[in-house]
């Protein structure tokens, strides 16, 4: 989709609600595969859902009008990418070349992109659902981004 289409409100928020269930399945493949970090990976995978679920409550409250954001809120071209660049990495687990530490390069390099790309920054514009859902994505990808970081050391 162009950068000069404006993409409704419920489907910025889909876009980015989809993006999060996608990075759970792939910490849920990452799991799979590397059995020494498989809790590591289920938590990561579980927090993802959950923040599926925050952007799902706004998404509803988006719907029936109580809550309202900003047209081209988010960057979703560059979400739309990071989903096929997810896709593709899904693809390369079988991969006997495929590392953990390729996959935890990978977990940090989704989760520091979604910081540097201000997903999650919260506008004056905002409503409170909205500051309220944003506060607690930037939260958990800042705590995911850092359990990434020490498992990198770990392993490394």
């Amino acid at each position: 989709m162009g950068s000069n289409v404006a993409i409704n409100p419920v489907t910025q928020v889909q876009i980015l609600r989809e993006h999060e269930l996608l990075i759970a399945r792939l910490y849920k493949v990452y799991a799979e595969r590397f059995s020494q970090l498989c809790s590591f990976w289920r938590e990561l995978s579980a927090e993802e859902i959950s923040h599926a679920n925050w952007l799902g409550s706004l998404q509803s409250k988006i719907e029936n009008g109580s809550e309202s954001i900003l047209m081209e809120r988010f960057p979703i071209a560059a979400v739309q990418t990071s989903l096929q660049y997810v896709r593709k990495q899904m693809d390369r687990v079988n991969d006997p070349e495929f590392s953990l530490l390729n996959a935890l390069s990978i977990a940090m390099h989704l989760e520091e992109a979604l910081i540097e790309n201000k997903y999650f920054e919260v506008l004056p514009e905002d409503g409170e659902k909205m500051r309220e859902v944003l506060t607690l994505l930037a939260r958990g990808t800042q705590t995911h981004l850092q359990k990434v970081r020490q498992a990198v050391q770990q392993y490394k």
